[in-house]
């Protein structure tokens, strides 16, 4: 299959697989990007890494949930797991100054309104914090940077399956979180939380866009996702502050739901669930409007062609994993092929691509 897929001769092909020749660093790209879906510095680790097969990783979901997963959202998984495997190589645990994984360890019984007041004190994100972000993206900055920091890291890529927003890996030193970067902002930072939730209560989960899903879960597993579900949603949306904001949907209405989802950076059907979670909307209304507000789930606008190359290698890769990298490389740990290899980029721009770490 690899011969064929690269065009190669089979006895090349196993020469490169005996080890009796290297083959050239753009014949390893091709092979890592195009092929396994991986980064090359997969190539360069000592021992191969220990990459499972994607669809054991989420063997919890329904079958019908996985069969949905395209070979591109497969990729994306091992993607995330070589990623997971260059935390290891890169030995990212003695720079991280506090683990959330360690120290917040949730049960099904917590009370999710303590819980998550412990989530947000332990990571040190306040409500005004994030409430007076600029905008949704600028929250997302603020809690991902706020989680690398606790040792949970994020990673982003654009996924060709628009109805997964994201998921996760748990590990014991290494939890990660891939984020579909074709969602909304405000998807996102729900998304990011939700997939913190998971790894807290440590089960390798998939934020869908839809839960209908659910419904196939076993009992405990399905209990595990709503309550995913509701403490991400307790977190973003405080039921203690949002009571005094709910005033505004029995004065003004349901019209009053954009608003308030722009000062939480969420999107309107999380506004729209914590309203029927205080009574103030039906069940049937919330499905109904739900509904509507799916169009929240993708960008407000399309990105336009072109771009800068660098800022969105950083958003995908995010400044904690690019900024240990280079930590490595300039106390001359990692050789340059080294920290271009784990942060999938050519050697000759290492130097460019430093220059847009904060």
């Amino acid at each position: 299959m690899i011969a064929k897929s690269m065009k190669k001769d089979p006895a090349e092909v196993a020469s490169w697989e005996s080890g009796t020749v290297v083959p050239s660093y753009s014949v390893l790209e091709r092979l890592a990007q195009k092929l396994f879906k991986v980064p090359v510095a997969v190539f360069y680790f000592p021992e191969p890494p220990d990459i499972e097969d994607p669809m054991n990783s989420f063997r919890r979901l329904p079958e019908y949930e996985l069969m949905r997963f395209s070979p591109d959202t497969l990729g994306k998984i091992r993607l995330l797991q070589a990623f997971k495997e260059s935390l290891v190589e890169l030995d990212a645990a003695r720079l991280v100054s506090r683990r959330v994984i360690n120290d917040i360890k949730p049960s099904i019984e917590d009370n999710l309104v303590q819980l998550s007041e412990r989530v947000r004190d332990y990571v040190g994100v306040s409500l005004a914090q994030q409430i007076q972000t600029a905008s949704a993206e600028s929250a997302v900055k603020l809690w991902r940077h706020a989680l690398e920091v606790c040792g949970i890291f994020t990673f982003k890529d654009s996924l060709k399956d628009s109805f997964v927003s994201g998921f996760c890996i748990i590990d014991p030193q290494y939890p990660v979180i891939m984020i579909n970067n074709s969602t909304a902002f405000s998807r996102q930072l729900f998304t990011l939380i939700h997939e913190t939730a998971h790894i807290l209560y440590q089960v390798n989960g998939v934020t869908d866009e839809s839960e209908e899903y659910f419904a196939y879960l076993e009992q405990d597993e399905r209990n595990i996702e709503i309550r995913c579900n509701a403490l991400a949603g307790e977190i973003l949306v405080p039921r203690r502050d949002f009571s005094r904001d709910a005033i505004l949907i029995q004065i003004e209405g349901v019209k009053a739901i954009p608003s308030l989802a722009e000062k939480y950076s969420v999107s309107r059907e999380v506004i729209l669930r914590r309203l029927l979670d205080l009574g103030l909307v039906s069940r049937d209304y919330y499905r109904q409007r739900a509904a509507e507000f799916a169009e929240d789930y993708r960008r407000a606008t399309p990105r336009r062609p072109g771009g800068n190359y660098y800022l969105t290698k950083m958003a995908y890769l995010g400044e904690g994993f690019t900024g240990i990298t280079y930590q490595h490389l300039r106390a001359g740990r990692i050789s340059p092929q080294e920290a271009a290899n784990h942060l999938n980029i050519n050697a000759r721009n290492l130097a460019k691509f430093e220059r847009y770490l904060r």
